[in-house]
Parts: structure tokens; C-alpha cells; sequence
């Protein structure tokens, strides 16, 4: 998947030398950044390249599918750019010239970098395919292994990629920032298992006695922690390390028995730790948002929300994100049971608008959604909506795509697997459905009676207890009717 054409190779030789021609050799003396490259199979006719709030562009596709584009002034870091669904993160650094080349249809597979700047961003690449990889083994099995063989097993891991990264190193020039962020996305990944490893196993034993298995050296990293590292906020292993760690740091503040008081509280503590640890403005303020938000999706009642959604607004200052929550928690307080699902509108396969409430012609009615962003989820959501279907045939299972300005494709996708056209819709207007829905996690299931009154807002396709669910909730349909 990694082959380049005839006609790109020529491509990148003629940029290649265009780029040197108009710099000088040394790359700390050119001015200029460029980055470019081409999309294979393009969902859209361009690229947005951003930085946070502090930098965004929007670069469009020539007839051929390129892009080539110089910046000026350019400040070192971490970048993203995104082509409509998906998104990958880039290193850039003034002077470089970095080209991508990348098949839509396995995105982060594909993906390949060529030029000035390409090695420490085919290393990261590189690692986040193989973190993803044994993050799934571990979600499998991993986590049943015993403190030390878990350890040991890591440990090993580590050691691999340390070695890959020294050999980059020794084979690229690398500046002090590129090392650090390429070593980072390494120990960071490691660091965060460790962090999963622990929570998983919190609920399934007394923490005490869990404690006194784990090796000596098991959370070692802990002393060397810099929780306010400027150059890594954006960096994904670090961000989800900090929240694992202080996810983990409630779990000595309580018993492994919660009541629903104690989630509130420890929610409150948590973000409290968060704002008494972390110093640096931008990272605080993520972990606290994200922490929230976590706690919003999960609770059951408005009035721990609202408490919760308080305490978070008294100590960030990201004035945006409070924003944000506050119309996250009006959302959510409308989806509670017995309430009507707001209306949306979406468009069937056939082009024609149709209103949400209409479909729910059925006892039951179940909502689940899916993005052409990750495939391996939509084939595995429609497979199983197909099979739970003929067990509970009083039931409708409609799929609908969240994608925004996708239309072509997610036609072409669900006539290439030959889905059942009369329960395929997209929102036609994705952000705001998905925000008024809250559509934050992939297998979320709405469960829906004929009136439209919700009955699970937020039920998961792939819970063991799924099922179950369906069987009591059409169990008592048949009672009503």
C-alpha cells in the first residue's frame, strides 16, 4: 500500500527540486515551510491544516488531485491536517518541505511522507499504527495477565521501539523538539497502559490487595511526570496518559463500591486535582472539559450534572468550552427517558428529505449511527443491526451517518455492501443533529417507541447486556399493545 506511481514519483522529484532550487542549502536558513502532496480517491476538493485555535488553513486539490502549500512565519509544533472525515496529526518545523500521500480509502494505513521533515513523521505514523494495533491485543486479553508478566510484556514492547526510534536518529538529523516528540509518542503510549491496566483491574478486586501485587517499579514514571510540558499538549499519548493518570488518581480517595453520591464527589475531586496539579492554562483546561464532559454523558440525572457542570465552570477559563458544556448539558437533559427524541432531518438513499419522527413505525425503533471514518466499525455496526433484526423482527434498526458533506460517498459505501437501502439515512445536517443527539461515541443506540418517546438514550450496540435489553424492552411493547 506504501508503492508510489510512475507519475507521483516525477512529481515529487520535480517539487523536490523546485523546493531546493528556491532555498538555500542549509534548513535553517530558508524561510519558508511547504507542505503538500496528493489524495488518492479525495472525499473532498481540499485539505484544512490547523493548529488549535492559534493557526487554520484551508488548501484545496488541483485536477490532479495535488496541493502544494508555503508558509510564511511558520511556528514549530504539532499540526493537524484533515481531509473530510478523518484527520492525522504532522510535525512541522520552519524550513521544512514535507509532502503526504494518502488512499481515502485506508486513511491512516496509506498515509506516507516524503521530503524534508518525512522521517520523524513516518516514525509517527508509524507508531501510532503499531500503538493502535496493541492497544486492541491488549483489549482482548492483555489486561487479564498477571502485574508482572503484564510489566514484563511492556517492557519488552518498549525496548523494541526505543530501538526504532535510535535508529532514526541515527539516521536522520533530527532537532531537540522532533526527538523529544518522537520519543514521546513512545513512552507516553506506555505510560497510559500502565494506567489502563491499573483501572481495569480496580472494580474486579479490593484495591489493597490489588496494590500490594503490582511490582515495586510498576509506577516508577509517576516521579518524572511534567504535567504542564507546553510542546506536547497536543501530542494524543500525552493528553491520553494525563487523563488515564488522573482518572486513576480517584480511585485512592474511594472504595471500589460507588454510590451515585460518591460519583459526584469523586467527579468534583478529580477536577479539583486536575486544577491544583496542572499549571499550564491550555493543558487544565483540557483535562478539565474532557473529565466533565465524561461525567455529563454518563449521568443519569440532571441535578449531579448540573453540580458537577457548576464546579467545572468556577475553575476553567476557557470561556469557549464552557460554552460548549453548558449546551451539552441542555442537550442531554432532554434525552432522558419518556421524553421525545428531538425531531431531525435527514436524507434517505433515494435523495428525498424525511423527517426523524417519521420512521419510527415500529413498537421499537433503534438508532444507531456510523461514520466512513472508521469502516471496520460501520461493517461490524450493520453486521450485528442485521443479526439482532431477524431475532426481534418487531424491531426497526436504522442506521445513520454522521459524516458531513458526504453524500456521494456514503452512497457509493452502503450500495457497495449492499445494506438495506429502506433503513439507511444520513443527518442533513450533521454538527448540529449530532450536538442535539449527542452523538459522542460511536456505538451509541438510541431506543425509541412508536411515539417517538425515548426509551434508552444511550445504550451501547456492542454491550454484552444489549440484548437483554431488547428482549425486556420488547417484552413490554407486546404488554402495552
Amino acid at each position: 500500500m506504501h508503492f508510489f506511481g510512475f507519475r507521483y514519483f516525477i512529481f515529487i522529484s520535480i517539487l523536490s527540486c523546485l523546493l531546493c532550487n528556491c532555498s538555500s542549502p542549509k534548513k535553517d536558513k530558508r524561510e519558508y515551510t511547504y507542505f503538500g502532496g496528493e489524495i488518492v480517491n479525495p472525499n473532498t476538493n481540499y485539505v484544512v491544516l490547523s493548529k488549535g485555535y492559534d493557526y487554520r488553513d484551508t488548501i484545496f486539490l488541483d485536477k490532479n488531485n495535488r496541493f502544494l502549500h508555503k508558509i510564511e512565519n511558520l511556528k514549530n509544533g504539532l499540526y493537524s491536517f484533515k481531509h473530510s472525515p478523518e484527520s492525522q496529526i504532522i510535525l512541522l518545523e520552519e524550513g521544512d518541505s514535507t509532502l503526504i500521500r494518502l488512499n481515502t480509502l485506508e486513511f491512516d494505513e496509506s498515509l506516507v511522507f516524503t521530503g524534508i521533515g518525512a522521517g520523524k513523521n513516518n516514525f509517527l505514523i508509524e507508531m501510532f499504527l503499531q500503538n493502535e494495533i496493541e492497544r486492541e491485543r491488549l483489549n482482548r486479553n492483555g489486561f487479564r495477565q498477571t502485574p508482572s508478566f503484564f510489566k514484563e510484556n511492556q517492557d519488552s514492547l518498549l525496548n523494541i521501539k526505543l530501538a526504532t526510534f535510535e535508529k532514526l536518529i541515527s539516521k536522520h538529523t533530527l532537532s531537540d523538539l522532533a526527538k523529544k516528540m518522537t520519543q514521546a509518542s513512545v513512552i507516553f503510549d506506555y505510560y497510559m497502559r500502565h494506567e489502563l491496566y491499573y483501572n481495569s483491574h480496580h472494580q474486579l478486586r479490593k484495591i489493597d490487595d490489588f496494590d500490594s501485587g503490582l511490582p515495586a517499579s510498576f509506577f516508577s514514571y509517576r516521579n518524572q511526570i511534567d504535567f504542564n510540558d507546553d510542546e506536547l499538549k497536543r501530542l494524543y499519548s500525552y493528553n491520553w496518559f494525563l487523563n488515564c493518570y488522573f482518572t486513576n488518581a480517584i480511585l485512592s480517595n474511594c472504595s471500589t463500591d460507588f454510590t451515585q453520591t460518591d460519583q459526584v464527589a469523586n467527579a468534583v475531586y478529580k477536577l479539583n486535582i486536575i486544577d491544583s496539579i496542572v499549571k499550564h492554562t491550555y493543558i487544565k483546561n483540557s483535562l478539565l472539559r474532557r473529565s466533565t464532559i465524561n461525567f455529563l454523558l454518563d449521568s443519569k440525572n440532571n441535578k449531579e450534572s448540573n453540580i458537577v457542570l457548576e464546579h467545572y465552570l468556577s475553575i476553567s477559563s476557557n470561556k469557549r468550552s464552557q460554552k460548549e458544556l453548558i449546551r451539552l448539558s441542555r442537550y442531554i437533559s432532554k434525552l432522558r427517558p419518556n421524553n421525545i427524541i428531538p425531531d431531525q432531518d435527514l436524507i434517505s438513499s433515494k435523495g428525498e428529505t424525511v423527517r426523524l419522527s417519521s420512521l419510527f413505525n415500529k413498537p421499537i425503533t433503534a438508532l444507531y449511527f456510523w461514520s466512513m471514518e472508521s469502516k471496520e466499525h460501520y461493517v461490524k455496526a450493520h453486521k450485528k443491526a442485521r443479526h439482532l433484526n431477524t431475532i426481534y423482527p418487531n424491531i426497526d434498526f436504522i442506521a445513520v451517518n454522521i459524516d458531513a458533506e458526504q453524500t456521494k460517498n456514503w452512497l457509493k459505501t452502503i450500495k457497495r455492501h449492499r445494506y438495506n437501502l429502506e433503513n439507511e439515512y444520513e443527518f442533513k445536517y450533521p454538527k448540529c443533529s449530532s450536538e442535539e443527539l449527542v452523538i459522542h461515541y460511536r456505538n451509541k443506540v438510541f431506543l425509541v417507541d412508536q411515539d417517538g418517546k425515548i426509551i434508552n438514550p444511550s445504550t451501547d450496540l456492542f454491550a454484552s447486556i444489549f440484548e437483554k435489553q431488547l428482549m425486556q424492552y420488547t417484552q413490554l411493547a407486546s404488554l402495552e399493545h
